[in-house]
C-alpha cells in the first residue's frame, strides 16, 4: 500500500474556547491552546464544541476553527452539543423549557449551520461527520477512511446517550454476550474489508484508556474498546474525559481478533478478559516535552516513516485531546501527529 506522510492536528472539548493571542511581547510562554496553532493537512475536533448547544455557541466554535490553518477540517458532536441530537431534544421538552415547535426550530437551525450545503460550516471548509464510515480525500493526496460517532454512555442526562449495557459499535455477532445491541452502523473489523478504517473518531474514550475521572471512576466504554480491538485503526481520537488528556500507543496481540469476538460478558470483559487482546507490555504512554509543547502550541508525536512507523493492524495511537480541564479552563494542548495514510487510488 502506497502512503503519504500526513500531519493531523487533534482537539476536543473546546466548549466555546477562544484561541488567544499574546499581546505583551514578553518572554512569558504562550498557554498551550493559543494562536497560532501549528498548520496541518487535517484538523480533527472530537466533540463538545459548546457548553449547551446554543446557536451562538456554535458560531463561536466556527470562529475558533476559522483561525486554524488546515485545508480539511472534520468535526463531530459531543454530549454538550445536544441540539444536534434530535431524539434527545424532542424527548426533553419539559426539562429544557421548550415547546415542540421551538425544539424543532433549534434542531433545524443547528443542522443547517453544520450540514446544509449553504450553511456556515460547509462554506468555511468544515465537514461535520454524522455516525458511520466516511471516506475523505486530503490535499496531500491521502484518502482517509474515518469511523465517526458522537455517542457516549449515559451520564447526567446529556445528549447522544446510550445505556451502559447497550452496544453501539459492534455487530450482533461480536457484541458482548449480555449486551443489548443497538448499533445502526458498527465499526468495521480490520480483517473484514480491503479498506480498514484509518481513524476511529469518537467523542468518548474506550474503557481503561485515558478514561479515569478525578473521582476514580472509569468512564470509558467497554463496547467501544471491543470495537477498537476489532477495527484496529491507525489512530483513535476522542476526548470527553477532560482529566484523561494524553496519548498512548497500544500493540495488539496475535489473538486480538479471537479475543474481540469471543463470547464474554460485560463484567468479565471489564474485569480483564480484554487484556489478552493486547501484547505483553503493549500499552505505552507517550511522553511530552513540556517546553517544546509550549513553543509548538501542541504536543507532538511522529509515527510516520520519519519517526517510528506504525504497523497497520498491529498498533494503534490513542489520543485524548480534551482542551479543557475539569474546571473548564483551556489548559491542555492540542495533539499534532505525523502519520502515514494511504494514497488515493
Amino acid at each position: 500500500m502506497s502512503t503519504v506522510k500526513t500531519r493531523i492536528l487533534i482537539i476536543s472539548d473546546t466548549h466555546c474556547a477562544v484561541l488567544t493571542r499574546r499581546k505583551d511581547g514578553g518572554n512569558v510562554p504562550h498557554p498551550p491552546f493559543s494562536a497560532p496553532l501549528p498548520p496541518a493537512d487535517l484538523l480533527i475536533l472530537a466533540g463538545d464544541l459548546t457548553m449547551t448547544g446554543k446557536i451562538e455557541e456554535y458560531h463561536r466554535a466556527l470562529d475558533m476553527l476559522k483561525d486554524i490553518e488546515a485545508p480539511v477540517k472534520l468535526v463531530i458532536a459531543g454530549n454538550h452539543d445536544y441540539s444536534l441530537d434530535s431524539d434527545f431534544m424532542l424527548s426533553h421538552l419539559e426539562p429544557k423549557g421548550l415547546t415542540k415547535p421551538a425544539a424543532e426550530f433549534e434542531i433545524q437551525e443547528a443542522h443547517d449551520l453544520w450540514m446544509a450545503p449553504e450553511g456556515r460550516a460547509r462554506l468555511e471548509g468544515v465537514t461535520f461527520l454524522e455516525e458511520g464510515v466516511h471516506s475523505v480525500d486530503l490535499e496531500n493526496g491521502a484518502r482517509v477512511k474515518v469511523y465517526a460517532s458522537p455517542y457516549t454512555p449515559e451520564y447526567q442526562d446529556w445528549g447522544f446517550p446510550y445505556e451502559h449495557d447497550e452496544d453501539r459499535y459492534n455487530t450482533r455477532e461480536t457484541s458482548l454476550s449480555d449486551a443489548k445491541n443497538i448499533a445502526p452502523s458498527p465499526v468495521p473489523s480490520f480483517t473484514a474489508t480491503d479498506m480498514p478504517i484509518d481513524i476511529l473518531l469518537t467523542h468518548g474514550p474506550p474503557y481503561q484508556n485515558m478514561s479515569q475521572t478525578t473521582t476514580g471512576d472509569d468512564a470509558g466504554c467497554p463496547h467501544l474498546l471491543r470495537a477498537l480491538m476489532r477495527g484496529r485503526p491507525l489512530l483513535h481520537c476522542f476526548g470527553h474525559i477532560h482529566e484523561g488528556w494524553g496519548a498512548e500507543i497500544v500493540k495488539w496481540s496475535d489473538r486480538a481478533d479471537e479475543i474481540a469476538t469471543a463470547p464474554t460478558s460485560i463484567a468479565d470483559w471489564k474485569d480483564g478478559a480484554w487484556h489478552t487482546g493486547v501484547a505483553h507490555n503493549g500499552l505505552q504512554s507517550v511522553s511530552v516535552n513540556h517546553e517544546k509543547m509550549l513553543q509548538r502550541h501542541a504536543a507532538y508525536l511522529d509515527v510516520s516513516r520519519d519517526g517510528s512507523t506504525l504497523r497497520r493492524g498491529q498498533e494503534t495511537v490513542l489520543v485524548n485531546a480534551a482542551i479543557m480541564d475539569v474546571n473548564y479552563e483551556p489548559v491542555n494542548a492540542p495533539w499534532l501527529i505525523d502519520i502515514e495514510l494511504p494514497l488515493a487510488k
